[in-house]
């Protein structure tokens, strides 16, 4: 049965180039976790996409105690948190992308990691989720996946690298016992790009071969298995993430169609 109180329920927008999914999470339903992805128009702007998707998604005009949305955007930068100024994340914003056009800037501090993501939005999609969920906070992809693979890189001694591929893109997360070393998104259309990538920044931070960790998520299995087939020439020390493991004895296991960035959003508890 349904629990139908709506302080119990808990909504996850997440927001991409031209992508819109929807995640609610009922804690005592018997299927806890409602995933959609909702079919955007290529031919209007994706601010008039989600307004519409805010008129017409029956999940949508529920009521939530908590939103979250998580915008998933190469358009971010970090601040170590001891030089983090509120009132100066423009500024940050605007030296990371002079070019930019003006953007709704938005920012999460992630202590356990000691940086500040500073990342930007369309204003029009800010303020059509705004206007519907005031008290929405939001998140970048990349906020989400620090925390969680800097915690995962705790473990052993050796350092690691972490390869996000989304949407035509590559997100590279590097650490060192905790301590982020590098992360930055990069545009890929084929294998070999996302491979020139990966081995371009691992000789940058002086990564060992053999006993540094290469671990891969994201995408489709057949091409994370295409990338490793390409690498494993060059790198002795790479695995495929199994969300099996990432989330077990979490409610999200087993929904393996919800994009990672937006599962760890739901188990970290931001």
């Amino acid at each position: 049965m349904t629990e139908k109180n709506p302080n119990n329920k808990s909504l996850s927008i997440r927001v991409c180039t031209n992508g819109l999914s929807f995640c609610s999470y009922t804690p005592l339903a018997d299927t806890p976790f409602e995933y959609k992805v909702y079919d955007i128009k290529p031919t209007i702007s994706l601010a008039a996409n989600i307004k519409e998707a805010l008129l017409n998604e029956p999940m949508l005009k529920e009521e939530y105690q908590r939103v979250n949305v998580l915008i998933t955007t190469p358009h971010f930068t970090t601040v170590p948190v001891a030089y983090f100024k509120l009132e100066d994340a423009e500024k940050y914003y605007e030296c990371a992308f002079p070019k930019d056009t003006p953007q709704h800037i938005s920012y999460n501090i992630l202590r356990r990691s000691g940086i500040a993501i500073v990342f930007g939005l369309d204003k029009n999609v800010y303020q059509l989720i705004h206007d519907d969920f005031p008290r929405a906070r939001f998140y970048a992809s990349a906020s989400t996946l620090i925390e969680f693979f800097g915690e995962k890189s705790l473990f052993g001694t050796n350092k690691k690298m972490f390869a996000y591929l989304h949407e035509k893109e590559m997100t590279l997360y590097a650490f060192d016992n905790g301590r982020m070393l590098f992360v930055n998104t990069f545009n890929i259309n084929n294998v070999t790009d996302t491979q020139y990538y990966i081995l371009n920044v691992w000789k940058q931070l002086g990564f060992d071969q053999v006993e540094d960790a290469l671990s891969i998520v994201g995408d489709t299995l057949e091409k994370r298995k295409e990338l490793v087939n390409k690498i494993q020439n060059f790198l002795g020390n790479i695995n495929l993430i199994d969300r099996r493991e990432d989330f077990r004895n979490e409610l999200t296991e087993g929904n393996n169609n919800i994009p990672y960035d937006l599962q760890t959003l739901l188990i970290c508890g931001f």
